[in-house]
C-alpha cells in the first residue's frame, strides 16, 4: 500500500518541487498525492484548515503545507498557520516554511541548474555559498540562467526539472528543509 500525501501549496509548480523532493525518500511507487493550491498565500491561509480536512477525509495519511516565508515574520506566520490547523477536527499537519522561497532550495544545487538547462561547467561560475539568504531567490535563479545560457527561466516548468536533478546532500544545506528531512526520515 502507498503512503498517501496531502500537499497544500502556493500554486501547481510548489506541488510538482515537493513531489520531487518526496521521491528522494520513496519510490515513486510507493506514493500519492493530493492537492489543493491557493494561486498565492492569501487562500492558502483562508482555506488551509477546510483544505487539510478534505486531504484527510479522502485518504491521505500525512498533511504538508508549504507557505513561501517571502518577507514575513517566520515566527508570525507559523503562528497564524498553527492557529488555523488547531481547530478540532483538523487532521495534524507538518508546515513548511521555505526561507524567502522555495527557489531558495534549489539554488543549493548548481549542477542542477546546468544539468537542467544543458550549461556547460564553464557556463556558470557563480558560486552560492548560503542559498537561504539571497533576496528574491526567484527573480535571482531567472537571473543567473538568463546570463549563464541565454535561455528564459520559467519556474511553472523549470522548478520540477530542477529539484528531480537536485541531490538531497545540497538540500540539507538549508536549515528551513530540514523539518521536512526530518519528517520524512520517520515515515
Amino acid at each position: 500500500m502507498s503512503t498517501r500525501f496531502g500537499i497544500i501549496a502556493e500554486d501547481k509548480s510548489d506541488v510538482d518541487v515537493i513531489k520531487e523532493f518526496l521521491a528522494k525518500y520513496l519510490k515513486p511507487s510507493e506514493f500519492s498525492v493530493k492537492h489543493f493550491v491557493g494561486q498565492g498565500c492569501g487562500k492558502l491561509k483562508s482555506k488551509c484548515q477546510a483544505w487539510a480536512v478534505n486531504l484527510k477525509k479522502s485518504g491521505c495519511d500525512h498533511i504538508i503545507i508549504f507557505h513561501d516565508l517571502d518577507r514575513n515574520n517566520e515566527s508570525r506566520l507559523r503562528k497564524d498557520l498553527g492557529e488555523k490547523l488547531s481547530t478540532p477536527g483538523t487532521p495534524p499537519a507538518l508546515v513548511i516554511i521555505p526561507t524567502e522561497e522555495l527557489e531558495a532550495w534549489l539554488l543549493t544545487d548548481l549542477d542542477a541548474i546546468k544539468l537542467t538547462f544543458s550549461i556547460p561547467a564553464a557556463g556558470m561560475t557563480k558560486k552560492i555559498p548560503h542559498a537561504e539568504t539571497i533576496k528574491s531567490p526567484k527573480e535571482f535563479l531567472q537571473r543567473l540562467v538568463q546570463q549563464s545560457c541565454k535561455k528564459i527561466y520559467m519556474n511553472t516548468t523549470h522548478n520540477k526539472k530542477i529539484a528531480a536533478n537536485t541531490k538531497l546532500e545540497k538540500l540539507l544545506t538549508c536549515k528551513s528543509y530540514v523539518p521536512f528531512d526530518e519528517y520524512m526520515k520517520t515515515i
